[in-house]
């Protein structure tokens, strides 16, 4: 074959290649190489016809072919390097690309990918010596090619790393995990990985800023990368619902990510139905106080080590009963509901019946039967109310429930105080024009004091009064404050019983918060023999929690 014939057959399958018929110039290429096996141009670029038809075994034998013929050549060095990390080549590429780059030490892609090659290979407390080389030529490259978006992106994701592993000090942030960064670090990071940003629309790069902006405390930069991301994905795209919850959280800045993160750690202790065993309640309480400090901006480590730090069976007590405790005072919305009852165990009902007997002769009417079921979900236990209504004297409520953890008005059972027999109660409520709340009900075994509460009276019967009995006091105390010149507000729908509900609610949180949430003389009332043990480690966590308050 004449010089010219390979000449012109060279240029046709350069043009055949770039006309994308890869199996044509591999063809003419193969015919060359017959011909003049030690020609290396001609190698590398049958490694590319081939790479190019999906056969990168066959790709890298032609470039370790052309490689033996020509070791010093710099782009088929470089194209024997990007082929092993595009096919995830278990090849060391190190020693060719320092050839490649003692051959052409201004080659920015060269020193790129060495720079990428030991960051990927290094940790940041490995080898300091390792990573700043990798350093040194990776600012090198950007300073060459300050286009190419690879390069910031790397050294950006270098910095976000190196953050992480040196976040301690006074230049330290914490996360709502409780991981600690380092902030110069953070900025560094960023700022170069919005470089890679505005020189390539790609998703991860956007996302990443988004997450440290929002370390950063820099909200809305968050969801200007996010929207970035949103603008590029298709109205239908799988991905697109996960993508605007991200977005959405970083709008509601700090307080979104915690509560992001506060589900989570309530979803870990789930249970499938309303009721729980008493296992399940020591697990919910634990995680709803973690969930509860994290809410009021207390990382989740710190959250954990403070309410489970001491994992010994006291402690774990401890924590339960302060939550509880701070649970009276954070009462869930009732969510009044009405329900069927035959829902409910039979016990619930024949109380609600027999507590309906009672009341008729007073003037009382069946409202509805009905589940608090915000109070239900919180508590564990569902309960049947029997809702009464009187046309002068307010409403009243029957319930019977078996001990567990806050009844149903603020009343705590414990399993420490050994009272295990079933609650049945009826309480009384009216809701005077001015504001005020009055309620009756027999004793139970709660040690609760009420009368701190503001514009509330809470009168407690003998244990042993029967329903009438507390209906009748009830209408006496409302006829004594009638006479006085006062007027009751109608409670003859769900929507106002829940509205009196609401409003003592937040009057009793008010009052739990002003005493620290128990007074001593309720935990020794509520303790008993196990007061020395329990008193302290229950008020370290309530003032845990009201401190997390602010």
């Amino acid at each position: 074959m004449s010089q010219d014939l390979r000449a012109e057959r060279y240029r046709l399958a350069g043009e055949l290649f770039h006309r994308k018929d890869y199996a044509g110039a591999l063809a003419i290429l193969d015919e060359l190489i017959a011909a003049h096996p030690k020609a290396a141009p001609l190698h590398y670029h049958r490694s590319r016809c081939l790479n190019a038809l999906g056969r990168p075994g066959e790709a890298a034998h032609a470039l370790d072919a052309a490689l033996a013929l020509a070791p010093d050549h710099v782009p088929t060095l470089l194209a024997r390097v990007e082929l092993a990390e595009e096919h995830f080549e278990e090849l060391d590429t190190l020693p060719l690309l320092r050839r490649a780059i003692t051959r052409e030490p201004d080659n920015a892609t060269a020193l790129f990918h060495f720079a990428r090659t030991v960051l990927d290979q290094t940790r940041v407390s490995d080898s300091a010596d390792s990573v700043a080389e990798a350093l040194r030529h990776l600012d090198r490259s950007i300073e060459l090619d300050p286009q190419r978006a690879e390069a910031w992106a790397r050294r950006g994701q270098y910095h976000h790393l190196r953050a992480h592993d040196t976040g301690e000090g006074e230049a330290a942030i914490r996360d709502a995990l409780g991981m600690s960064y380092d902030r110069p670090s953070l900025e560094l990071a960023l700022s170069d990985l919005r470089h890679a940003a505005g020189l390539r629309e790609d998703n991860q790069y956007d996302r990443l800023c988004a997450r440290i902006a929002a370390l950063l405390d820099r909200h809305e930069l968050s969801v200007e990368h996010m929207d970035r991301v949103l603008a590029r994905l298709p109205a239908d795209a799988p991905a697109r619902g996960f993508v605007q919850e991200e977005r959405d959280r970083y709008a509601r800045g700090k307080e979104g990510e915690r509560e992001e993160l506060a589900e989570l750690v309530e979803s870990a202790a789930a249970t499938e139905g309303v009721e729980r065993n008493m296992k399940e309640d020591m697990e919910h309480a634990l995680s709803h106080a973690t969930a509860q400090l994290v809410r009021q901006g207390m990382d989740l480590q710190t959250a954990l080590e403070s309410l489970a730090g001491d994992d010994s069976p006291e402690g774990m007590q401890a924590t339960q009963i302060a939550f509880q405790l701070y649970n009276i005072a954070h009462e869930a919305d009732p969510d009044l509901t009405e329900v069927d009852p035959a829902e409910f165990p039979a016990f619930q009902r024949k109380h609600a019946e027999a507590c309906e007997k009672a009341l008729a002769p007073l003037g009382y009417t069946r409202l509805a039967c009905a589940e608090a079921r915000g109070v239900s979900a919180q508590q564990g236990q569902r309960s049947l109310l029997g809702l009464f209504t009187h046309p002068e004297y307010g409403s009243a409520a029957a319930f019977a429930a078996r001990p567990r953890w806050p009844g149903l008005f603020g009343f705590l059972f414990l399993l420490l105080t050994g009272q295990w027999k079933t609650a049945r109660m009826l309480e009384c409520g009216t809701r005077f024009e001015d504001g005020f709340l009055m309620n009756s009900r027999a004793a139970g075994p709660d040690p609760f004091d009420t009368s701190g509460i503001r514009d509330f009276s809470f009168e407690k019967l003998p244990p042993k009064a029967t329903p009438r009995q507390v209906a009748e006091r009830h209408i006496q105390r409302v006829a004594e404050r009638l006479a006085q010149g006062h007027s009751v507000v109608p409670a003859d729908s769900l929507e106002a019983i829940e509205d009196s509900w609401r409003t003592a609610n937040e009057r009793k949180r008010e009052y739990r918060k002003s005493i620290g949430y128990a007074t001593d003389e309720e935990l020794r009332a509520l303790l008993g023999k196990h007061y020395e043990k329990l008193a302290d480690p229950i008020r370290d966590r309530l003032k845990l929690f009201a401190d997390a308050e602010g």
